[in-house]
């Protein structure tokens, strides 16, 4: 009887979601959330073209790229211009690749999804979300939520530039990854964990259970936990200090964990294994989410990292591909799995000792591996040259 109840209950929860999704005042914030996201798009697609040339987003406005007229508004319109005008120009008519327009359409499903993950779904699990849940059926989203959800997209929106930008020219401009993690510092500062939640509910919770870190599992917040727990005294009563030390962690761990696994890579192997830009992403999805969602996420990368080799390697013939896309992937992923990691993350993650010699043991192993694979490589130089 409990399987029947578990699976009804399920059931039940699957409809309620439904339900809120079509309710009509949330269908349009999905269709504003949409269109904010495809006008972001566009942005995006300026960023890309003109970053990888080296000349300002702002200046000169949107023209076309054969004969330097300016676009009027009327045909800058995301997505709809696109199709309106048969992806030509007005004046010249070349022709506009389709690219932009999917860029933008992707940016609007991107959004959308974020705010069903975020605020229809609750997928972190945000007990203000789960309180609210009648009012937000109705509409009326209270603005912590807003707050995150603004966080989340911005931060996606900042990936899903670099990610483009890595694609195209095997690099990531360092003005991206600044920017975007000048903005996670100042998004961070407001939102320290447990943000949307309530801190001190928070720390009651799992400072009364005498497994810790073992259980209970800690809740999750717009950064996916705090610097430490039990959170330190001086950083307790200062909410954006603790937010702003946390994004300062993030950004450290990001930027420089990677740098050091490169060097690490390189002393062994004799070459470089990573661009510095793959390290810039880090800090600031560091700068957003923590240091340790970066940790995480940089050895999930993998797993996106094997089927762009492999796609790679068939479509062109290369071996060699931009590592930035896995990263911005698995670093989403990790985020929005967080909950399911967390049991198993969190007594590593909250014990010292533990953790360090986690690290030591990973920086030997990826010396001893590297080396190996210098040693392989020099072997089988000498064997083509004999």
């Amino acid at each position: 009887s409990g399987g029947v109840s578990e699976k009804n209950r399920s059931k039940y929860q699957s409809i309620k979601h439904f339900g809120v999704l079509m309710s009509l005042p949330v269908l349009i914030w999905v269709f504003f959330v949409f269109v904010t996201g495809a006008c972001v798009g566009s942005f995006i697609n300026v960023c890309v073209f003109r970053l990888n040339t080296e000349r300002s987003v702002f200046w000169p406005g949107s023209h076309c790229a054969s004969c330097f007229k300016p676009i009027v508004w009327f045909d800058n319109i995301p997505i709809i211009s696109y199709l309106v005008l048969g992806g030509i120009c007005r004046k010249c008519k070349s022709t506009f690749s389709a690219r932009y327009m999917l860029i933008e359409l992707f940016s609007g499903l991107m959004f959308v999804l974020v705010f069903l993950l975020d605020v229809i779904y609750n997928v972190p699990s945000y007990n203000i979300v789960a309180f609210h849940s009648h009012q937000i059926n109705q509409g009326l989203i209270p603005l912590n939520v807003w707050f995150t959800f603004v966080s989340h997209v911005t931060l996606l929106s900042f990936l899903l530039t670099a990610s483009l930008t890595d694609l195209a020219k095997m690099e990531i401009p360092l003005g991206i990854t600044v920017t975007g993690t000048l903005f996670g510092l100042v998004f961070s500062s407001f939102q320290a964990w447990p943000f949307p939640d309530d801190i001190h509910s928070a720390n009651t919770f799992l400072l009364s259970s005498k497994d810790w870190p073992v259980k209970p599992v800690m809740p999750q917040g717009t950064m996916a936990w705090p610097l430490w727990f039990p959170v330190f005294d001086w950083l307790d009563s200062h909410v954006y200090l603790h937010g702003f030390i946390t994004s300062l962690a993030g950004i450290f761990t990001g930027t420089f964990l990677l740098r050091a696994i490169r060097f690490t890579y390189g002393l062994g192997r004799g070459i470089e294994g990573m661009g510095l830009g793959d390290a810039d992403l880090m800090m600031m999805v560091g700068a957003f989410w923590g240091w340790q969602l970066v940790i995480v996420a940089f050895f999930l990368a993998v797993i996106p990292a094997f089927f762009f080799g492999i796609l790679q390697l068939f479509s062109k013939g290369e071996q060699a591909f931009p590592f930035g896309p896995s990263l911005a992937i698995s670093s989403v992923a990790t985020f929005y799995c967080w909950k399911f990691l967390s049991p198993h993350l969190q007594p590593i993650f909250f014990e010292f000792q533990l953790l360090l010699i986690l690290f030591a043991f990973s920086a030997i192993s990826l010396l001893f591996i590297s080396f190996v694979f210098r040693l392989l490589n020099n072997l089988r130089s000498n064997h083509i040259g004999s």
